[in-house]
């Protein structure tokens, strides 16, 4: 019968090398490649709005578990909660006048719209995303009072 320390430092030895490898690139399998890969695609701040929001805003419409957290713990800012809102809204009154495929498609169609044209110029300048600026809100040139 063998020991069972030695196996066991083997298979320890195993897996932390099968780890370790694809870490640092020493597989061997990518030893002919030139120069590095494409770089990954990047998402627009829009593309992530109409996910995010179009995530949350069916969860909301269809009234799913998860969608009574609020808009923090869902990742939204404020006014990306506003677009949901908004789009939610809609898709209840065409609901009420056709039927659910119907609203999920207003749904969409509103998400899309709304995170368009909040991203159209860039990042939003206003509420707790807003970018640093050089002179601080309430600090303009006048001087302070005697």
């Amino acid at each position: 019968m063998r020991p069972a320390a030695p196996r066991r430092a083997i298979l320890a030895l195993a897996a932390v090398c099968a780890i370790a490898a694809p870490l640092t690139g020493c597989s061997g399998a990518d030893d002919d490649r030139s120069g590095p890969g494409p770089s990954p695609r990047t998402s627009s701040d829009t593309e992530i709005c109409i996910a995010l929001v179009g995530y949350w805003s069916k969860e909301v419409f269809l009234e799913r578990p998860t969608s009574g957290r609020d808009f923090m713990q869902k990742g939204l800012s404020n006014g990306q909660n506003e677009i949901l809102l908004d789009a939610v809204d809609a898709a209840r009154k065409e609901r009420k006048r056709t039927d659910t495929d119907a609203a999920l498609k207003v749904l969409d169609a509103s998400v899309e719209k709304g995170c368009v044209e909040r991203y159209r110029n860039g990042k939003p300048t206003e509420g707790i995303w807003r970018e640093p600026s050089a002179t601080p809100p309430g600090s303009g040139s006048a001087s302070p009072s005697p």
